[in-house]
């Protein structure tokens, strides 16, 4: 391109220039923006990451509370005897097992050795549980405990409720993982019936069931049922003579 004064410029060249973008003054400020919103980002997160949070211990339930879940009773109850906490182990327990259990605390205190060890290990003293069979009543649960780095205590628990909270009757030891298939002693009914006392004997009904008492008498109706004919007025055994 041929310009006044015979200087020849390159058009592509000319546009390059007039459209310099972004500019270096740009290029800057968007390299700023970036440094602002990227530095502070980091740095929240390595604070977060670097400082260690509380640890939250589970709330301290009472005992009435927890059995009022068959699992929930279970668990305790193995938690608590893993723990080397017998006595308040039996607080969940009834029958032989209490008694066991009961007896247990009597050893510890005439052997403390043992149970001491048990209860400095309470934060390493792991338990799960696992329902086998449930029905209203009665249930069964398997119980795994993990002391430190013995092996592991496996249970199996059968369960019963009372008065709106479950106890352990029976407990003895499980051989096999927590999770094997149900055994068949192991099933409970999953239907209950309770006792009624007899003075309410007659007022017991079924659940859905409705008491329908009997239709009273309408004045000047014979009583007879709808569609068939009267009762006769005369005395059985007279025949009626035909005209």
């Amino acid at each position: 391109m041929l310009v006044d004064g015979g200087e020849v410029l390159c058009a592509a060249a000319l546009g390059e220039r007039r459209l310099n973008s972004p500019t270096p003054l740009t290029l800057r400020l968007l390299g700023v923006v970036c440094a602002a919103t990227l530095l502070p980002w980091l740095a929240a997160k390595v604070a977060c990451n670097g400082r260690e949070g509380p640890i939250r211990q589970p709330n301290d339930l009472p005992t009435d509370v927890i059995a009022k879940n068959a699992k929930s009773a279970a668990l305790e109850l193995a938690q608590r005897a893993a723990s080397g906490h017998y006595r308040e182990a039996a607080e969940l327990a009834r029958g032989d097992v209490a008694q066991e259990l009961l007896d247990a605390d009597a050893r510890c205190q005439a052997e403390p050795a043992p149970c001491q060890r048990r209860r400095s290990l309470v934060e390493h003293v792991f338990t799960r549980a696992v329902v086998a069979s449930r029905g209203p009543l009665e249930a069964t649960v398997r119980t795994e405990s993990r002391v430190g780095e013995d092996p592991p205590e496996r249970y199996a628990m059968r369960m019963t409720q009372a008065h709106g909270r479950w106890y352990v009757v029976r407990r003895a030891p499980l051989e096999g993982p927590v999770d094997a298939p149900v055994l068949p002693d192991e099933m409970v009914s999953p239907i209950a019936i309770r006792d009624v006392p007899s003075g309410h004997a007659n007022m017991s009904v079924a659940p859905g069931d409705a008491i329908n008492p009997p239709p009273l008498p309408i004045p000047g109706h014979t009583g007879a049922a709808h569609g068939s004919a009267p009762p006769s007025s005369k005395p059985s055994g007279t025949d009626t003579a035909t005209p």
